[in-house]
This record gives structure tokens, C-alpha cells and sequence, in this order.
């Protein structure tokens, strides 16, 4: 089989991080009988969390299902380490998961000066493109990104968008005649394969229990929509789950919250673990994200997936959610609907969301078993392996 080397910041058994390692694990669960996986990758979970896992080795290679696993500590994060790691492995092709990560970085250097061989190279910015995303830390990214393309990027690299809208964005920032295939981010086979909706709780005229599950961030915009619902009558909940990446930020959605009127309470849940997201979002009614921007957004094949309506924002590839009657694709720059489809959630009577929820769930069967998801990844990995000299 021919050998994939991924080299990603964050993976199993991490799951704060968010899709970006979940799409690395599905991966490598859905193709690992056809490509042989190797991944390399910090020993911690994620941004906040710098504890070494306890549960793998931690400067060795692991096996964790279906691929081999390094695990760097933190003195090991230098191009010495990715050379030495990268001449053992020998690949057929090297999938970086992040343009902007000092490992990405490091790796490119070393290509581009010949420290290692010449070896393809799949780069998956993994949404960092997006105007939402490259609003935070603007300046920074803004002179990373003209230094990269000069000094860094060759012209064979092949980019990995999510969707269209993704390759849109990629070719706006980087300019025209760069390689760039489309391939969904890649999803488990099944999700909530057990989902009854005869179990579904019946929601009430008059009251509404959405969730939001995420990192709690700016990107994330959710306190841009907490800062307008005061005028929402009936009984409205949004409990938060996800980690606290900017505490600034939860610092002002704690003083959004309070100054709510009775009748709309928000909580924050925690972390939750990944076996633990399903069983999660079944109690609940909607799934809310207003995102700046995301390339795929596997929590919301997952909220789908447990009979939940989306109210999300239209920046992602989620698109004409209210014609399948799964929810809503809303604009940011029109804050009404977003209140007209909130209210309408609370006003909404339990038969008309059995039905939603039931479409919501039969929606993202239905898209898990496309074919073409899985084949585009594949032939993804296909075309770069190719190109091994």
C-alpha cells in the first residue's frame, strides 16, 4: 500500500481540537485498508490543553487503529525532529492538515530546501481561508501569507478544499494556476446508526431548546446572536457545550447572558467527548451556529444526523437547508431573520418538528451514503501518490 504521511497538529485520542482531527481519524477508519497511514502530531490536546496524553507513548510511534502515530513533545516541535521523522517514514506523499501551523511550516521549508527528498503534497487549509477566519489575527496572517507564497509554497502542491466555496477561497488568496481538487471533509460511515424518532422528545408549543456545540471562540459568533435575543418570546434554552479558546470572549458572553430577560436562560454544559455527542444532542430540539465561516463543519452532519434543524449562518457549504426542511442558511448581515427563525422555533408545534426532525435525520443518511464522498478522497490520495518520483 502506498504510505500517507499526515502531519497535523492535533489527534486521537484528543478531541478538543475540533473536525479538523476528526476528519484525519475518519479518514484513516474509512481508508486504512487501502493506503497506509502514519501521523504526526503534538502530545497534547489541543489549544488550552498543553498535558501530554497518558494513554499513548509519547515520542515513539504508536499504533491507534489503523495508522502508526508519533507523538512530539514539546521540545521535538522543530524541522530537526520532522526531518528525522520523515526520512524513516519514507512516504508516497506527504497530507499537511493546516497552512498556517509551525509543523506545516517546517515541512515546507524542508522541502523547498532540499533537506528531505522531494516527495507530493496534499495541503488541507481546513477553512483557514475564510474571510471569518483570516479576520483573527488579520495582520499576522496577512504577512504570513505573501512571505509563504514566495518562499514556502511550490507549484505542485495539490490544496484539498472541503466544497467549492472553500477552493473559492483558496484561489482569492493564493492566485490562479494553483492545483486544488474539491473532496468533503471526510465523515464517519454511520452516525447515531440507533437514531428512533418515535424517542425524540416532543417539543412544546411555546418553548425551544437549542444547542450550540463548538469551540467557544470569536469565529464561532455566537455572541453576536446572544447580544439580539432579547426581544424572543416564549421559553428559549441554548446550552453551550464545547472548550473556552478565548476567555475575553466568554467573559462577554457571561455579560450578554446576564443581562437576558427571564424567559431566554443560556448555559454552558462543558466538553464533551466525541462518543458522548450523539446521545448529547438527541434531547435537544435545534442546533444553532452563527459561524464567520466553515469549510465543512462535521457537527452539522452530526446535529442532522440526531434529528436536529440547523440555524446557521450561510457561511459554510451547507446551503438551502430551509427548501429540504432541515433548517435554516441565514445571512449575518440580516440579524431579523435570524429572530424570525428562532421565534418560529419556539411557536413551532411538536407535529411540525417530528416532521422536521425526521427529514433532518433522514437527510444526513441519505449523505453519508453518497458514494462519491469517499471516492473523492481516494482519488484524492490517488492523484498525489502519482506523482512519487
Amino acid at each position: 500500500m502506498k504510505r500517507i504521511l499526515v502531519i497535523a497538529d492535533y489527534y486521537l485520542p484528543g478531541f478538543e481540537s475540533g473536525g479538523a482531527a476528526r476528519t484525519l481519524a475518519n479518514m484513516v477508519e474509512r481508508l486504512g485498508d487501502r493506503f497506509d497511514f502514519h501521523i504526526i502530531c503534538r502530545d497534547h490536546d489541543g489549544v488550552l490543553n498543553r498535558s501530554s496524553y497518558t494513554t499513548v507513548r509519547v515520542g515513539e510511534w504508536n499504533t491507534v487503529g489503523q495508522a502508526l502515530v508519533f507523538y512530539l513533545r514539546k521540545e521535538q516541535v522543530n524541522a530537526r525532529s520532522l526531518k528525522k521523522l520523515i526520512a524513516e517514514t519514507r512516504p508516497d506523499t506527504i497530507y499537511l492538515n493546516s497552512f498556517f501551523s509551525r509543523l506545516t511550516i517546517f515541512t515546507l521549508a524542508l522541502l523547498k530546501f532540499r533537506r528531505i527528498r522531494k516527495t507530493p503534497v496534499i495541503l488541507a487549509p481546513e477553512g483557514e481561508f475564510s474571510p471569518g477566519a483570516l479576520a483573527i489575527k488579520s495582520l499576522k496572517k496577512n504577512l504570513f501569507i505573501p512571505n509563504a507564497k514566495a518562499f514556502l509554497l511550490s507549484s505542485d502542491i495539490i490544496w484539498k478544499a472541503a466544497s467549492v466555496s472553500e477552493k473559492d477561497e483558496i484561489a482569492a488568496r493564493l492566485g490562479d494556476g494553483l492545483s486544488i481538487r474539491v473532496a468533503p471533509n471526510m465523515p464517519p460511515a454511520a452516525i447515531f446508526p440507533e437514531y428512533d424518532q418515535e424517542k425524540k422528545f416532543q417539543k412544546p408549543v411555546g418553548e425551544a431548546r437549542i444547542v450550540f456545540l463548538s469551540r467557544y471562540m470569536r469565529k464561532k459568533n455566537l455572541n453576536w446572536l446572544l447580544e439580539r435575543l432579547a426581544p424572543i418570546k416564549g421559553s428559549l434554552s441554548i446550552d453551550i457545550y464545547g472548550t473556552l479558546e478565548e476567555p475575553e470572549y466568554w467573559e462577554d458572553c457571561e455579560r450578554i447572558t446576564a443581562a437576558l430577560p427571564p424567559n431566554i436562560r443560556v448555559n454552558y454544559k462543558g466538553i464533551l467527548a466525541h462518543d458522548r455527542v450523539a446521545a448529547a444532542l438527541f434531547k435537544y430540539d435545534f442546533f444553532v451556529l452563527p459561524t464567520l465561516g466553515e469549510n465543512f463543519g462535521h457537527v452539522f452532519i452530526e446535529a442532522l444526523a440526531c434529528g436536529l434543524p440547523l440555524i446557521i449562518s450561510d457561511r459554510t457549504p451547507w446551503r438551502k437547508l430551509e427548501q429540504e426542511g432541515i433548517g435554516w442558511d441565514l445571512s449575518l448581515d440580516a440579524p431579523e431573520s435570524w429572530l424570525a427563525a428562532i421565534q418560529k422555533c419556539i411557536d413551532m408545534p411538536a407535529e411540525d418538528h417530528a416532521r422536521m426532525s425526521a427529514a433532518a435525520n433522514r437527510f444526513a443518511r441519505e449523505w453519508l451514503a453518497r458514494p462519491e464522498i469517499e471516492q473523492s478522497n481516494v482519488d484524492l490520495l490517488n492523484e498525489s501518490v502519482s506523482r512519487t518520483r
